[in-house]
């Protein structure tokens, strides 16, 4: 297990701030920046990341309780193995997708194979598009995949019937946490180790000439993606060369409802912006979770909840918290970042007016994926 970190920041009463988004950003500075990371090439045991939501939910409620700024969560990373013989032994691996050898086995002709544009074009389509997804913008047919610290786990399974957005979509729906997909496929060495998945160079190494097995692979993410994510262009195992051909990408269309509240009311790329100075208008606090944290509103309406009783059990004089906005909070159009901003008043789309704004030092932070929760009874238009 690895642990990851989870930054939830509470920003009250700081008379700088003009907005509820000072706050947010503010608090996005102290969260640490992760590595990128990349499905791992061929078919080795994926790295999963067991989103555990108990254990994050669990820390939301002691960060209300003690003000916490910064909480060490169990969330994580289920480091798979794969176990092999000590002594190399090689083998022909299976594969899902047809080799491309004609006119050579090369990195060129894998990249140009018509079929596979074809394939990804056609999923592209209005009509091949999963129910409750999109198309990423300007992510079709790309020669790369997505790399980004939201990294969730990737499959091969399913898939052998050819390129379906629909098989990822169906598995995407049954992780936790996951919002954004992509489908892709990946050159790589038919003979590898037994061990590794890998050539071995001893043994059967990985030559410019080696011949190939192409995998079709699906990869999976907890925060929405772009097409300037499409960073993952393949990598060289010896001197065989790894690459990425018909690469597509979808994101889901809405947030998941929740019991007990009313929404998700979509707000689009804007947050709420109350009547200042917001601390007189209902404003209550702001939280951002560690980059590893998946968007996951139910960890909002978690922490919503335990204010609730903080307040009434300490009479600090402020309200039960009624209303909720959620979004990714982007700097510099990267590192997008699941906030919860929370309300004892509740605010309707028309105070959603907030696309972003710029600091001090000149970076762009942007609000993208933003809903509004009301807690049952208090639905504004």
């Amino acid at each position: 297990m690895k642990s990851a970190f989870v930054v939830l920041s509470v920003l009250c009463g700081i008379a700088a701030a003009q907005s509820e988004l000072d706050y947010a950003i503010g608090s996005y500075q102290d969260v640490p920046v992760l590595p990128d990371v990349a499905a791992p090439a061929g078919d080795a045991a994926p790295q999963m990341t067991n989103f555990n939501i108990t254990s994050v939910a669990s820390d939301v409620v002691e960060a209300v309780n003690t003000n916490t700024t910064v909480v060490t969560a169990t969330n994580v990373v289920e480091d798979s193995v794969v176990v092999g013989k000590r002594q190399v032994t090689c083998t022909t691996r299976s594969f899902n997708a047809p080799q491309v050898t004609v006119p050579t086995d090369s990195p060129a002709a894998f990249q140009s194979y018509a079929p596979f544009a074809a394939a990804a074009s056609a999923a592209a389509q209005p009509a091949a598009i999963p129910s409750g997804y999109a198309l990423v913008p300007e992510f079709v047919n790309l020669l790369a995949a997505v790399k980004t610290s939201q990294y969730l786990t990737y499959t091969t399974q399913g898939l052998a019937a050819g390129y379906n957005p629909q098989v990822c979509a169906a598995k995407c729906n049954s992780l936790a946490g996951c919002v954004a997909f992509n489908i892709y496929y990946e050159r790589n060495p038919l003979v590898v180790s037994v061990a590794t998945q890998v050539p071995d160079d001893t043994v059967c190494p990985g030559l410019a000439t080696s011949p190939s097995a192409t995998l079709l692979k699906c990869a999976f993410y907890g925060i929405p993606v772009t097409a300037d994510q499409a960073t993952n262009v393949g990598q060289f195992q010896g001197q065989f060369h790894v690459v990425i051909a018909g690469s597509n990408a979808y994101i889901k269309t809405s947030a998941p409802t929740l019991p007990g509240y009313e929404g998700p009311v979509p707000f689009g790329g804007d947050s709420i912006n109350a009547p200042a100075p917001v601390i007189n208008h209902g404003y209550l606090r702001v939280q951002t979770f560690g980059q590893n944290v998946p968007f996951d509103p139910s960890l909002c309406a978690t922490s919503c909840a335990a204010q609730t009783a903080y307040n009434a059990a300490h009479n600090i004089g402020l309200g039960p918290c009624v209303f909720f906005n959620v979004y990714v909070l982007t700097e510099n159009g990267a590192n997008g970042i699941l906030t919860c901003t929370y309300f004892s008043t509740s605010y309707g789309p028309a105070y959603a007016t907030n696309p972003g704004q710029y600091d001090a030092a000149g970076n762009h932070y942007e609000v993208t994926s933003s809903y509004g929760y009301y807690l049952d009874g208090y639905f504004v238009e």
